[in-house]
């Protein structure tokens, strides 16, 4: 099955920082994250406070936004560190028509 129909512009990095920016403040207390993300990799030994400190800092893309046909929405490379300061890379599926993002996956690079 192939589905057509007009694929958004993706979000620069500014767009996605305010996007994500002010998600965060209508829900300070958590990030929305997926089950894989939160428990998939506990030995990863990375908790949603290292997420929400990563997307609270100043990340930049790590590569190239990905569009997700199935999905309808773009994935996004975020490179940035965790509170301890190591190097972490968080994966976010953005829903930019309701101004929010999912955290797919996270881990130390």
């Amino acid at each position: 099955m192939s589905i057509e129909g007009y694929i958004p512009s993706c979000l620069t990095e500014e767009g996605l920082r305010s996007l994500v920016r002010n998600a965060l403040e209508n829900r300070p207390e958590s990030a929305n994250e997926t089950f894989h993300a939160r428990f998939g990799h506990l030995e990863r030994g990375l908790s949603q406070d290292d997420v929400i400190h990563g997307l609270e800092r100043n990340w930049k893309f790590d590569r190239k936004p990905v569009f997700n046909k199935d999905e309808w929405q773009w994935k996004y490379y975020l490179a940035t560190e965790s509170i301890d300061g190591d190097d972490l890379l968080i994966i976010i599926a953005v829903d930019t028509l309701n101004r929010s993002f999912e955290v797919l996956t996270r881990w130390r690079k």
